[in-house]
């Protein structure tokens, strides 16, 4: 039995994963160099990072092997910006891992979707920021990048290749919801829309201008289904209370393009560097003082969240909480402001209020 094919082994496999601390899902940002300049982006643009060679980063995969990793994403920047990718993504499958593409789909082209369907990706996941090239391209600052990446789109499913469309709701969007929803029909692809900017990870809030106003979620928001969200965020625990507790550090963590290991992508707290320790130094036998506390952090050292009123609204993420204040127990303005929206929402369900109204397809200006 295929263990994607039950819901209940794979509960058990990630259970312990987590209980042994085995990344089972293994984020590897092999760039941060992109094709695109997008305005809300939390990646600090850094030209003087050294990335990993071709050959330093087939001998991470080969340590990813013995440290039981099934799953593994390849992020950016823009993946394509390394000519590389195709060998070590025939390496990693060769090595047997599930592999996933995350790409802004821009510079795919006939021959690439080639290559891509022999590697047969269990998920390939492009950005796609608005309904019409206005806003997408209002959004990505690069004039054209909507019909290469609805291009890419087609030819991909053209192919066979199942697509999942991403897109973070904001400002410059929100109106066009529904728009989206529909391209995503007419493509053939899997939305997935979902509301939330963090700041970059240098600290700059500069990303969050570009959030949605408590009037915008009101009005174009429907009600998230909290429980996938949560599922894919924190813990399966039997007490309630451990909600807000995290699999970052666990069972997954993120790679940077210089080998740098952090709990998770968006927690850029270093806990190692894979050109100065193995993979296994830094996760098991010499973990650094972050990583032991982040994995023993419970619900009661959190000093705010665990007591809140909002705290059965809240999806709170450590690594958002960093990134806003600088720890990882303390409140996440960004998760109270939609907790207050996620409350707002139910109360009007629950009197029989229609909370979202029809939205049109105004593009950002």
């Amino acid at each position: 039995m295929a263990i994607e094919s039950s819901p209940r082994l794979v509960e058990e496999v990630v259970n312990r994963c987590v209980e042994k601390c085995i990344p089972y899902v293994v984020m590897f940002e092999l760039t941060y160099r992109c094709n695109l300049n997008c305005r809300h982006c939390y990646v600090v643009r850094d030209n003087s990072i050294e990335e990993l060679s071709t050959e330093e980063v087939k001998n991470i995969i080969d340590q990813l092997v013995e440290m039981k990793t099934f799953f593994l994403a390849f992020t950016g920047g823009e993946i394509f910006m390394r000519d590389d990718l195709f060998e070590i993504a025939k390496y990693a499958k060769r090595k047997g891992f599930l592999l996933t593409f995350m790409t802004n789909g821009t510079l795919i082209t006939p021959e690439k979707i080639e290559e891509i369907k022999k590697l047969k990706p269990i998920k390939f996941e492009t950005s796609l920021y608005g309904a019409t090239a206005k806003t997408h391209d209002y959004i990505t600052r690069v004039k054209g990048s909507f019909e290469r990446t609805v291009k890419a789109i087609k030819g991909l499913t053209e192919q066979g290749i199942e697509v999942t469309i991403k897109t973070i709701l904001m400002n410059s969007n929100i109106r066009e919801y529904k728009a989206m929803e529909a391209l995503a029909e007419e493509l053939g692809v899997h939305p997935r829309m979902n509301p939330g900017l963090s700041p970059r990870r240098d600290g700059s809030l500069e990303p969050l201008q570009y959030d949605l106003s408590f009037e915008e979620m009101v009005e174009y928001l429907p009600e998230e289904n909290d429980d996938v969200m949560l599922s894919y965020l924190s813990e399966k625990t039997k007490d309630p209370a451990e909600r807000f507790i995290c699999k970052a550090g666990k069972s997954g963590c993120c790679i940077s393009p210089d080998g740098t290991v952090y709990p998770c992508i968006m927690m850029p707290m270093a806990v190692g560097n894979l050109r100065e320790k193995s993979f296994k130094e830094i996760w098991h036998t010499e973990p650094s003082n972050d990583l032991k506390r982040l994995r023993n952090l419970t619900s009661d050292d959190l000093p705010v969240c665990s007591r809140c009123e909002l705290a059965q609204y809240c999806i709170r993420c450590p690594g958002v909480v960093y990134l806003e204040t600088g720890d990882i127990v303390g409140a996440s303005p960004s998760a109270c402001k939609y907790a207050k929206w996620r409350k707002y929402s139910k109360n009007q369900k629950g009197k029989g209020v229609m909370v979202m109204q029809s939205t049109g397809s105004k593009s950002a200006d």
